[in-house]
């Protein structure tokens, strides 16, 4: 069976933690563990979950006002479940006072980030870390892509590189970490410079996001043998990657591919999938997860969707107590294939929850939900969607960016396109026209991250 590095980093932080700490061994109540249960892993979460609420409680402004309302203390927290009587942290909290998050001096901040996480509208927020919070960060990096690649392994990564402590920088020195060589690609290359530089250094693993490499590979497809070019693994991060988009990038570049799940606001790394392919072990040294109900805020068992609410275990700068993060998944349940014992594992994230449309029969639809068809034709590179109106009825507006425009491929996607299941539905019960597909010019639409994707909904200006 082969040595799963995440669940085998876990337990040797559990044991070093252990034989250093007399605290931590004392709440334990063990001086030493041969063998590392679920049960432990449970009892060091409380353990470090109790340490934030008083860090907190003590340092950040926020929670100092907002636990002091509900009047919880750490003492009060006597299990994982105990969680659950914290109220929740809200993106808006973050971006309306940033500063009053933050626990120490601004002099000792290393890293701050300015990003907007729920399409172009959504609100601006700004994130802080020390150096501590930097190195624990490249730890599960570290970790994450040793589950990809080998000590003397070459990586390219695939992201843009502007500046030390973003994203790239941050990747190298996890690779660097894990005994691997590191190579970023720059500022802004183009996607044949990108294939140049695999000839040049000859990596055994890429690492960027869906949307550039998809569109790297369909721009120089026709004028390089990917096939042949020796990548192993190509390792997608922060996005929704599509099972249409998976299996096309496999079978062109003739690798395995893995998905990353990240959050700006848990340090980018926060989950990876496994070999099995069956969901995505998450870093559970430094992340509390919980999945809710996402308008109840009720917790929920396994199996069951809903929101992703994630808990910081080691942050200094800006540790966050429940933070929604929108993102609707699930814990899976059982023992993962792959091996590991006591790893949990959360879902593929597909949808965001603000992300998705009602159409008029009260069916939903959200960015990913046509990805799987629309990317099974090759030459689509990517589209964006509207929703309108016409004659009283709801309209899908598709403007598809394609390697060359021809009617062939216009018919090929309005006849996919007609045949799926929520738009011949509702087109047949007369609630929809027929979705509208305009085809594109390369380098047409604004390249935007898969996760960032919104439904445009035109339907609110439309007098009815």
């Amino acid at each position: 069976m082969e040595t799963i590095y995440l669940e085998q980093w876990l337990h040797n932080l559990i044991r070093k933690k252990l034989k250093e700490d007399m605290v931590f061994r004392a709440f334990m109540g063990k001086d030493h563990l041969e063998r590392v249960t679920r049960a432990d892993i449970d009892r060091y979460q409380l353990f470090k979950l109790r340490q934030t609420i008083a860090y907190v409680s003590e340092k950040s402004a926020f929670y100092r006002e907002l636990l002091g309302r509900t009047g919880i203390k750490a003492d009060d927290i006597n299990s994982l479940s105990d969680l659950s009587r914290l109220p929740f942290t809200e993106p808006i909290d973050i971006a309306k006072q940033p500063y009053k998050f933050v626990c120490v001096p601004l002099g000792e901040i290393e890293r701050a980030t300015t990003f907007t996480s729920s399409g172009t509208t959504g609100p601006q927020k700004r994130i802080f870390f020390t150096e501590h919070d930097i190195e624990i960060m490249t730890d599960f990096m570290a970790v994450g892509i040793r589950t990809v690649a080998r000590p003397g392994d070459t990586v390219l990564i695939m992201l843009p590189n502007f500046r030390v402590n973003d994203q790239s920088d941050l990747l190298a020195k996890g690779v660097r970490k894990m005994g691997g060589q590191a190579i970023t690609s720059g500022t802004t290359p183009t996607s044949e410079e990108q294939i140049q530089m695999v000839d040049r250094y000859h990596p055994t693993t890429l690492f960027t996001s869906v949307s550039r490499m998809w569109r790297i590979t369909q721009e120089t497809r026709e004028h390089y043998d990917l096939r042949n070019k020796g990548v192993k693994t190509i390792f997608i991060t922060s996005e929704y990657a599509s099972e249409s988009m998976i299996k096309q990038l496999k079978d062109i570049w003739n690798c395995d591919i893995h998905v990353h799940y990240g959050l700006s606001e848990m340090g980018l790394g926060v989950a990876v999938e496994c070999h099995a392919h069956k969901g995505f072990h998450f870093d559970e040294v430094d992340l509390l997860v919980e999945v809710v109900d996402p308008v109840t805020g009720a917790v929920l068992g396994d199996d069951q969707e809903g929101e992703l609410v994630f808990t910081t275990l080691n942050r200094i700068a800006m540790p966050l107590l429940r933070y929604r993060t929108h993102d609707l998944s699930y814990l899976v349940g059982g023992t993962c294939p792959c091996g590991a014992v006591t790893l949990r594992k959360i879902s593929k994230v597909t949808r965001r929850w603000e992300s998705i449309v009602k159409l008029g029969d009260g069916s939903e639809i959200y960015p990913s939900l046509f990805d799987d068809l629309v990317f099974t034709l090759p030459e689509v590179v990517d589209y964006q969607l509207s929703l309108g109106k016409e004659n009283g009825k709801d309209k899908l507006r598709f403007k598809i960016e394609v390697i060359e425009r021809n009617k062939t491929v216009q018919q090929r996607i309005s006849q996919l396109l007609a045949g799926y299941p929520i738009i011949r539905t509702n087109v047949t019960q007369g609630v929809m026209a027929p979705p509208e597909v305009e085809l594109v010019e390369r380098g047409a639409l604004v390249r935007m991250s898969r996760a960032k994707k919104m439904i445009i909904d035109e339907r609110q200006s439309v007098l009815q």
